[in-house]
């Protein structure tokens, strides 16, 4: 069973926020003049009862060395923390669902302040459960690297892609094949992989504008679905901010590099697809907030050709929404173009984006 976080939250009555409190290591709590309970800071263990709860929203606020407010799942996270133990935001779920004793199922939901995006959700899958799968990617000499021009091509100066970031991720110029070439690293800085960006017309128009590359007889291939394209340089960024932006396209996360430099938190999938197994390396890595960046597939947003692609990228949120607060970047206001990244547009409509972004709710029943 997965629980669903939102129930769980709202249910709790001022006795369970107490019987949570003092498990973590509070005092017995005193009352303000509007009755609201106020416990001693176990956010960042202090003593003084500077840590006010607001039955009315669900949150908490503290008055003294933190300055900050937090729901109670991100209270439990901050004050195990103090005590030298981290958890994931899904095992905070079910600290005080087993806690209260309140282990309700989830339904599917995707919330906005507003408006719903789309209001039947009959369609979504049920997963069976399925073995692990242990990947074994290839492991390349790096030594190929060195038949490549090392300079950035024009295409993607244009573009607004620094020489900097091109740099950085060792993105160069096969002259024989005319093609910009985006090697792929593991997490652990390996070569698994050289995909290759057209500039010929001629191949373009063949469909083989991204494609891995074959240099002397051997063709550079990697199964995708077991790597997250910039993840070797991300990864850090990720883990501080627990948080991971999923492009399509590996210039989504160079684009995100020059936005936003060492706290870049993206990763590229470089595919129409996210795998389990993408979903548990990020996951292993203390992800806490999912921002789904795929292209723009549609039109106009009411059309059936939107709903149709809302549901396939509501089946990726899926696999977060157990363990992470998920969102999507969803375009209802003309901002970018068919098939532009929400990277692509520049920084402003990016953040734009953010800003308007749908939560997904908790999903039932989906086999981990």
């Amino acid at each position: 069973m997965v629980l669903d976080k939102e129930k769980i939250r709202e249910s709790l009555t001022e006795n369970d926020i107490e019987l949570i409190l003092l498990d973590l290591g509070s005092d017995k709590p005193k009352h303000d003049s509007k009755d609201n309970l106020i416990f001693t800071t176990v956010c960042h263990g202090g003593h003084k009862h500077k840590l006010y709860y607001y039955n009315e929203t669900k949150l908490f606020h503290c008055y003294t060395d933190c300055s900050e407010s937090f729901d109670i799942y991100s209270l439990v996270m901050k004050a195990k923390k103090q005590q030298g133990k981290d958890l994931t935001f899904y095992q905070a779920i079910q600290y005080v669902a087993n806690l209260t004793g309140k282990h309700y199922s989830a339904d599917s939901t995707l919330q906005k302040a507003e408006s719903n995006l789309i209001n039947d959700w009959e369609w979504i899958n049920r997963f069976k459960k399925k073995e692990k799968i242990n990947p074994v990617l290839p492991k390349y000499d790096t030594k190929v690297m060195d038949i490549f021009i090392h300079k950035p091509h024009e295409l993607w100066l244009d573009e607004g892609i620094s020489y900097e970031t091109m740099k950085k991720f060792n993105i160069c110029y096969y002259q024989r094949e005319e093609r910009i070439v985006i090697p792929h690293y593991s997490i652990d800085g390996d070569l698994v992989g050289i995909r290759s960006r057209a500039l010929r017309q001629e191949d373009i128009d063949a469909g083989k504008k991204y494609m891995p590359l074959y240099i002397e007889n051997r063709l550079y291939n990697h199964p995708t679905i077991y790597n997250l394209y910039g993840l070797h340089k991300t990864k850090e960024a990720i883990k501080r901010l627990k948080k991971v932006a999923i492009f399509e396209a590996e210039k989504s996360v160079l684009k995100c590099e020059d936005y936003y430099g060492e706290d870049n938190f993206s990763v590229a999938v470089c595919s129409s697809n996210i795998s389990n197994y993408h979903r548990d390396l990020l996951i292993s890595l203390g992800v806490e907030e999912v921002f789904l960046c795929f292209d723009k597939e549609f039109e106009n947003h009411e059309s059936e050709e939107a709903y149709e692609y809302a549901k396939k990228i509501m089946k990726f949120a899926q696999k977060f929404a157990p363990y992470a607060r998920v969102y999507i970047l969803w375009d209802e206001w003309g901002l970018l173009e068919l098939k532009d990244s929400p990277a692509d547009k520049g920084r402003e409509v990016l953040e734009t984006l953010m800003k308007r972004k749908y939560e997904v709710g908790t999903i039932s029943e989906v086999a981990i």
